[in-house]
C-alpha cells in the first residue's frame, strides 16, 4: 500500500498461513474499495470459514521470523546455484544479474523465499533433478515451511506445446524453487547431489546424440 497500489491481495494460503494447510484469500484497501469486494464477494459466494480464517491468524505471529529465514535461505542457495555448471540462469531478485535487481533493491526489504533456475541439459535434466531430490517436498502448493521444487514444463504449463513454453519463457529446463525452513546446508548438499543427477542426464544425452552422428 505505501507504493501506491490501490488493492493488494494477498494469497493466505501461502507465507501467511506458513503451514499448507488452508485455502485463503485476503485483499487489502481502503474502506471505499473494500467494501465494493465485499459487496462482490458476498454476491458469487466467497466466503472465509471460521477454521480457515483462525489458521491463517495462527501463521502471522510468527509471518516475519519465516520471512527472514525463507529469504536468507533463498538468497544463499540462489547466489550458489548461479556459480554450478550446468546451470544456465538463476532468477532472484537479490541477484545483481537478475532484470530487476535495482528496483527490487529499493523497494523490497528482502528478495523472498522464491527462485527459479534454468538447467543446460533441457526437459530430461529437469526431471533427473527432482527424482534426485531427497529434502523438498513432492506438492503443487508454494510458499510452506517445506522447500518445494516444480518443473512448470510438465506441470503448470503442461498443456502448451515446446514453442509456447518458449514463447512463455518457459524453458524446457526451467526448475522453479520455494525454499522452505530446513537447515539451508542440507539444502544445498541435497541440490548438489540433484545437480549432479542432472548434468549426468545431460553428458549422456550429448554422447548419445555424437553417436549417432557418427558416419
Amino acid at each position: 500500500m505505501e507504493l501506491g497500489a490501490d488493492l493488494v491481495v494477498e494469497s493466505g494460503t501461502k507465507y501467511l498461513s506458513g503451514h499448507s494447510d488452508v485455502m485463503a484469500g485476503i485483499v487489502c484497501g481502503s474502506p471505499a474499495l473494500i467494501e465494493k469486494v465485499r459487496a462482490i464477494a458476498t454476491d458469487t459466494g466467497a466466503s472465509l470459514a471460521p477454521l480457515a480464517a483462525f489458521l491463517v491468524l495462527r501463521g502471522l505471529p510468527t509471518l516475519a521470523l519465516r520471512m527472514e529465514r525463507h529469504s536468507a535461505s533463498a538468497s544463499a542457495l540462489a547466489d550458489w546455484l548461479e556459480r554450478q555448471p550446468g546451470v544456465d540462469r538463476v532468477y532472484h531478485p537479490a541477484l545483481a544479474s537478475h532484470p530487476q535487481h535495482e528496483t527490487a533493491r529499493r523497494q523490497l526489504a528482502a528478495g523472498g523465499g522464491m527462485f527459479a533456475l534454468e538447467l543446460a541439459g533441457g526437459r530430461g535434466a529437469g526431471r533427473a533433478f527432482i527424482d534426485a531430490l531427497t529434502v523438498p517436498e513432492r506438492t503443487a502448493s508454494l510458499g510452506s515451511i517445506h522447500t518445494i521444487v516444480a518443473h512448470p514444463a510438465s506441470t503448470t504449463h503442461r498443456q502448451l506445446k515446446e514453442a509456447e513454453l518458449v514463447e512463455a519463457g518457459v524453458v524446457p529446463g526451467l526448475l522453479r524453487f520455494s525454499i522452505g525452513l530446513e537447515d539451508v546446508e542440507d539444502l544445498r548438499l541435497d541440490f548438489e547431489q540433484a545437480l549432479e543427477s542432472a548434468r549426468s542426464v545431460s553428458a549422456y544425452r550429448r554422447v548419445a546424440i555424437g553417436a549417432a552422428a557418427t558416419p
